[in-house]
């Protein structure tokens, strides 16, 4: 009898050990596989956006070499003058090469657009200045003129915007950034409320640069201009 009753003592007393064990919280917190995921997202996002606006950089220089090609086959052939005779003369200077953009400011360039994606805005603006500074009349200037005006475009600066803009457009006015640069500079007057400048700014790149895309986007613009 006394064995008896002292199993039954102890198969209780376990019972009630397993049941405080199993309410004792588990205090460490499981494991977040999200996190990693989540990075692994984020990176891949970036990537995306600076691949994006890498693209759309080429193509503002493809659409802006196929409206020169579209004006130069409308305008009417020269006349032909009348063939003089030939002389004899010194046989002239080798032309030099035109600026062309080193592979050392190519890449720069682009890491520069990576932050523009990243949302890096003030890197992003002194990478562009440092480019510009480089070499102020290669062919890079008015993309890095223009990506400027962009990181204060973007940032709220729409004054300073406009200030690099008018900049693409005054100094590299037959350059492939300079529709672009008009028609934001039409979207930063928007932007402060100034919409009869915006209308003459967007008429103006209709007019100067009628087969560019930003020309297209400018008449659409326009149709939203209610004053």
């Amino acid at each position: 009898m006394r064995r008896a009753l002292v199993a039954l003592c102890f198969v209780a007393a376990a019972c009630s050990s397993s049941r405080k064990t199993d309410d004792v919280p588990n205090l460490v917190p499981p494991p977040s596989p999200v996190e990693a995921s989540t990075q692994a997202l984020q990176q891949q996002i970036s990537n995306l956006q600076t691949s994006m606006t890498e693209l759309l950089d080429r193509l503002d220089v493809l659409n802006a070499r196929i409206a020169k090609i579209e004006a130069a086959q409308q305008q009417p052939p020269a006349p032909v003058a009348a063939a003089a005779p030939v002389q004899p003369r010194a046989a002239a200077p080798a032309a030099k090469p035109g600026p062309i953009a080193s592979a050392d400011i190519a890449e720069d360039y682009r890491q520069a657009l990576m932050l523009i994606g990243q949302g890096k805005l003030a890197d992003a603006r002194g990478a562009f200045q440092k480019i510009f500074d480089a070499d102020p009349s290669g062919h890079l200037a008015d993309n890095a003129l223009f990506w400027i005006g962009e990181t204060y475009y973007q940032s709220g600066d729409y004054p300073s915007a406009m200030r690099y803009y008018q900049r693409v457009i005054n100094e590299f006015p037959d350059e492939n950034k300079a529709p672009d640069a008009m028609l934001k500079l039409a979207l930063a007057f928007i932007k402060t409320g100034d919409l009869g400048m915006a209308k003459r700014t967007l008429q103006d790149c209709i007019r100067k640069y009628p087969y560019s895309a930003p020309a297209a986007t400018a008449k659409v613009e326009l149709q939203r201009i209610k004053y």
